[in-house]
């Protein structure tokens, strides 16, 4: 399902409107807090927020059980290197940013300290650029809720196919516009509209009985799909943690 009516798009149209936002207001494109707009974001209380973030996953990955191997580590859709940032913090020996924007690149190369973290822009519909088998953890996250759906289940299977036996891949994705009264009144937007009110960027859901149908295609198993604010209160969300069948 997606719930943005109307799709524009392929990776043509995502990467046009990142690339205009990377060039604008990049730490706001990246977590727009309302009081944060018109590039008021400092970068250490921008980076900051990405090392609270990882620590809370991979907390969170250690309740389910899950020993995650430090070596590499890949932020797909990093934007300015927020979450780069915050894999680092705790240990990656290499962090791979990848994302489809140049000027989001270039402002996490910037602001991102870390000599941990390289940074790619990714350039198709795949992972071309990340050898397969060769990561540890995937994470994704306020990201493939901006593409249209077929585009966002091809990088999902781009993870696994990066992804050594036994790593871990975390994403999030949101499922549908919530019930409130903003969520429906959402839902109800022409894409058009929508897209206007939120500066470009797309929004897209996928059922969780979707999302799981796709992870177990790739060999693969959903551990826990935790409810995920990360969309915003208008939408129903998941943080999927999946790892090997």
């Amino acid at each position: 399902m997606t719930t943005d009516r109307d799709t524009p798009g392929d990776i043509a149209d995502v990467s046009r409107t990142w690339t205009k936002l990377g060039g604008e207001d990049p730490m706001w494109a990246v977590l727009t807090d309302k009081g944060k707009s018109r590039n008021r974001w400092t970068p250490a209380d921008f980076l900051a927020t990405g090392v609270d973030e990882v620590e809370t996953v991979m907390s969170r990955l250690g309740e389910l059980g899950l020993d995650v191997g430090r070596g590499r580590a890949l932020d797909f859709g990093c934007g300015a290197g927020r979450l780069s940032h915050g894999l680092a913090s705790v240990g990656f020996g290499e962090v791979l940013g990848c994302d489809i924007s140049p000027t989001m690149l270039d402002k996490a190369r910037e602001i991102v300290p870390d000599p941990a973290c390289r940074f790619v822009q990714v350039t198709g519909s795949d992972l071309a650029a990340v050898e397969s088998n060769s990561v540890d953890l995937v994470y994704s996250c306020r990201v493939l809720q901006h593409m249209p759906p077929d585009l966002a289940h091809g990088y999902v299977r781009e993870f696994w196919r990066v992804a050594r036996p036994g790593a871990v891949v975390v994403f999030q994705m949101p499922t549908e516009p919530s019930s409130s009264v903003a969520g429906r009144v959402l839902g109800a937007l022409p894409t058009p509209v929508a897209r206007m009110l939120r500066r470009g960027m797309e929004m897209h859901g996928t059922p969780e009985s979707r999302v799981r149908e796709l992870v177990e295609s790739v060999g693969a198993r959903v551990v826990a799909a935790d409810p995920d604010s990360s969309a915003g209160t208008r939408w129903d969300g998941r943080l999927y943690i999946t790892t090997t069948a």
